[in-house]
């Protein structure tokens, strides 16, 4: 499939979705993103707060709009970035006034509300520290007492990031504000923290992202984890053991128009750490978007999947990335297949290091879906060695949720690489 360059299949196309927050909220997607008004704007004009949910992240539900009417705010069009986060069965909703002041709505309801305004007064207010008490992003850490905290602000001329512990009752600060430091950092907002194999990612506007061992700092800047024409407010999640990058760019991207920074959409990508601690991207799914997929094709790379059994994990290759890890039982999800013919003939590329075969079943839509084929990968030469094998399905044409399955009785059943179809030509309809 080839699209122009530019051109890229937009998830909400003319709606002004942006500063797009993702939670996974029980086993669904929860987007919590500012509005932009409209093309057109001299400046940043948003009116209003958005909450969308979504089980596949394809198609996605508008479940509430929280309103500054409802806030101490009043009347304001200077609605900017949120961020949300759940404790003890209560969600709280972090929102904040143009570079100015943040405050907190809380909800015993659910993700999508109704939101009440949690203190009545800002929980950030004006130049708490030295930094613009906006942008807020709240991280609740992996340890023992699931420590909250929340950072702010901007690192533009003496200015830094800063991050305060919460309390538990996720409404006030549980320490006086500490500044963040990043070293050979950027001047720039849009804070956002992460944790992936015990280190602490932060990133900001434009992809760039800095890792640190303490949550505090020092961060030591690691390069750009997304390229695009702007790479507008980035954060991460992970559902269903994806890991996800989202962003916004100008809706009018790929448009002979000038771009409009001040009316912009959401994108989606699928996000990889390499063995070093690097994070990249794809530059083919930054246009076609995730979750769905096409039977036309030239691959489908298995890092790409939707939905992973528990313990299946990316790792670099000489190739980019395979997937290893899988034992018996274990499976792998591609929904939303395009242009798949009837009785397609697919193509696994696959590596097994074991004199112990490994079948693969292909099952419709999930594992335990009807069988559709079933090949059988011997030893290929070792796990480091590919070979591809043709599975015949017996499938109706159109679009189809593919779902392999692994039987082995050996520690590690086999590497999983890409998969295609033969009848494919590269060409998109």
């Amino acid at each position: 499939m080839k699209l122009p360059d530019g051109d890229f299949i937009r998830i909400f196309p003319d709606m002004g979705v942006c500063d797009p927050h993702v939670h996974i909220y029980n086993g669904k997607a929860w987007l919590f993103s500012s509005h932009d008004r409209g093309p057109g704007q001299p400046i940043f004009r948003m009116d209003d707060w958005r909450i969308f949910s979504s089980d596949d992240l394809v198609n996605w539900k508008l479940e509430a709009t929280a309103h500054p009417e409802d806030t101490f705010l009043g009347q304001c069009e200077e609605c900017y970035a949120v961020d949300s986060a759940e404790r003890n069965g209560k969600y709280y909703f972090y929102f904040s006034q143009q570079q100015y002041q943040t405050g907190v709505m809380v909800s015993e309801k659910g993700p999508a509300g109704p939101y009440k305004d949690a203190l009545g007064a800002p929980l950030l207010p004006p130049r708490l520290a030295e930094t613009p008490s906006y942008d807020p992003t709240v991280f609740i850490d992996d340890d023992e007492n699931q420590t909250p905290y929340i950072m702010w602000g901007y690192t533009l001329g003496a200015d830094h990031y800063y991050i305060a512990r919460l309390n538990e009752d996720m409404i006030s600060l549980a320490e006086e504000p500490k500044m963040v430091e990043i070293e050979n950092g950027w001047q720039n907002d849009a804070c956002w923290i992460s944790k992936f194999g015990g280190v602490y990612y932060l990133n900001s506007h434009e992809g760039d992202y800095a890792t640190s061992d303490n949550i505090y700092g020092p961060y030591t800047y690691r390069g750009k984890i997304c390229q695009d024409c702007f790479t507008d407010h980035g954060t991460f999640f992970t559902f269903h053991n994806q890991l996800y990058f989202t962003y916004a760019v100008p809706e009018n991207f790929g448009s002979d128009e000038p771009l409009d920074r001040y009316y912009r959409t959401m994108k989606i990508v699928y996000a990889h750490l390499k063995d070093n601690g690097e994070i990249v991207t794809d530059d083919f799914i930054k246009k076609v978007g995730v979750g769905q997929y096409n039977a036309k094709w030239d691959e489908i790379r298995g890092e790409w999947f939707f939905d992973a059994s528990d313990g299946i994990v990316k790792k670099e290759n000489d190739d980019g990335f395979e997937l290893r890890g899988i034992v018996d039982g274990m499976h792998l999800t591609f929904p939303n297949i395009k242009n798949m013919p009837e009785n397609a003939t697919l193509r696994i590329c696959v590596s097994n290091g074991n004199d112990t075969p490994c079948t693969v079943e292909v099952r419709k839509e999930n594992e335990k879906g009807k069988l559709l084929g079933t090949c059988t990968v011997g030893n290929t030469g070792g796990f480091d060695k590919y070979q591809t094998f043709d599975i015949g399905l017996k499938n109706n044409a159109g679009t189809l949720g593919l779902c392999f399955v692994f039987r082995s009785d050996a520690p590690e059943a086999l590497r999983f690489d890409m998969f295609s179809f033969i009848e494919n030509t590269g060409k998109d309809e």
